[in-house]
């Protein structure tokens, strides 16, 4: 069992503890949800937050100074003399505990930033708190090898997107050419280099109890067109748990009879 300290993470939060409350923030009843908006001379903004628990707090400082930056770039935009003229400039985030697992909680931000151009810039932050160490955590330190667990990790997106993006086309009636086919395997590659980079934004996955995965979060464009969206992939914890941290491994549950089936599982 893990001690009973707790850890907080960008990109993924861990709660761990004896009893928890409610995934749903709304019943959490320690701090009220709150909204940071408004708006000058052609530009408005709007950051919701959650409520939290009060024993979160590396939690909420780390949403808040992320959101304070974003916001401190766009006002320097909005009223920027170079400024687009006749845009409304925007900024819409916000941020939601999106898992709560019985030793992580993970808290996902989200929205969009408008300065002009085509379209907005898509905002995307995970916030990741292990309870037991009270600190946040990136993907790399719930490794012993981040590296193997970075390429296992990889490679388990990698099949999830082609496959999805090959029953995407021929959903759509298209013939996949080669050129299609190369395109798309190129793009999805590129996007899902085991590089911490690529896989910045993450959630601990499960609900209440151990984890079951990550959930893994790629904004537009990284892996595929604009129109796309982001996209999401969940990765079972059997793909990486040999490449797990000792004390991490008690927060992860695989599935047993796949387990026996998949050598180097345990």
């Amino acid at each position: 069992m893990r001690a009973q300290p707790v850890a907080l993470s960008v990109a993924l939060l861990v709660l761990a503890g004896c009893s928890h409350p409610s995934a749903d923030p709304s019943t959490f009843g320690v701090s009220a949800a709150t909204t940071d908006a408004g708006k000058g001379a052609g530009f408005a903004w709007s950051i919701s937050y959650p409520a939290l628990l009060p024993q979160w707090q590396v939690l909420d400082h780390a949403i808040h100074d992320f959101a304070a930056a974003q916001k401190k770039q766009f006002l320097q935009a909005s009223t920027a003399q170079d400024r687009v003229k006749g845009a409304d400039y925007s900024l819409d985030l916000t941020f939601v505990v999106a898992r709560h697992t019985a030793d992580f909680v993970s808290v996902l931000g989200s929205g969009d930033e408008f300065t002009g151009g085509a379209h907005g810039m898509p905002l995307t932050a995970s916030f990741n708190l292990d309870l037991s160490a009270n600190k946040l955590v990136v993907l790399g330190d719930l490794f012993a090898d981040p590296g193997a667990a970075l390429k296992a990790i990889s490679d388990e997106c990698r099949r999830q997107l082609e496959g999805r993006n090959e029953a995407k086309m021929r959903d759509d009636g298209r013939t996949i050419t080669d050129e299609d086919d190369k395109s798309m395997r190129t793009w999805v590659e590129k996007g899902t280099t085991p590089t911490p980079a690529n896989f910045g934004v993450f959630l601990v996955d499960g609900l209440d109890a151990k984890a079951i995965g990550l959930a893994i979060l790629f904004p537009p464009y990284q892996v595929g067109p604009y129109s796309d969206g982001p996209q999401q992939v969940e990765v079972p914890a059997k793909v990486f748990y040999d490449q797990l941290k000792p004390e991490y491994k008690d927060a992860f549950a695989i599935d047993t009879e796949a387990a026996k089936l998949a050598p180097g599982v345990r």
